[in-house]
């Protein structure tokens, strides 16, 4: 009776095949697979300097007999119908980034409470306030922290016992 393994590509328990006699780590759907293909490929080509350098000729020549615009030209003729949904994407995604672009060209500021690099409140002795709205007015960012500083010129240093 065969027992359960987890695939290393999915994360699926999966139930061993008994033609496999060694530890089997990738259940059989395609893109597992091809995941463990590829992960076979890469130890290959990193140990085996021979295999590294028949691959490197193979994929020159492969290369060199089918140019790359002949290939997307050949890929666009036998997929019209990928090619025709590609055009009519593209249109759009051109039209979005346009309407993006001429919006933004209007906009004169982002965000209206942002920080100024200015210095605001001069050096001194502050009261930070929670500033009460008048009964009626409405806060539209309700989260936002309100406050009013007052200065105080008239009081003494303070100094601030230490805690601890």
């Amino acid at each position: 009776m065969p027992g359960y393994f987890y695939c290393r590509q999915c994360g699926k328990r999966t139930r061993k095949n008994p033609r496999i006699k060694n530890i089997q780590h990738f259940c059989g759907c395609q893109r597992c697979q091809q995941s463990r293909k590829n992960l076979w490929e890469r130890e290959k080509l990193k140990k085996d300097p021979d295999y590294f350098e028949h691959r490197k000729r193979q994929k020159s020549l492969w290369r060199k007999n089918r140019p790359s615009h002949q290939y997307q030209s050949e890929y666009r003729q036998s997929h019209s119908f990928y090619a025709e949904t590609n055009l009519q994407k593209q249109q759009l995604r051109n039209k979005k980034a346009s309407k993006i672009a001429f919006e933004s060209h209007f906009k004169k500021v982002v965000k209206t409470d942002a920080l100024i690099a200015e210095n605001l409140v001069g050096r001194g002795l502050y009261e930070i306030k929670p500033y009460k709205t008048c009964p009626g007015k409405k806060i539209v960012k309700t989260d936002a922290l309100i406050v009013e500083i007052r200065a105080h010129l008239g009081f003494a240093k303070v100094l601030v016992p230490q805690s601890g």
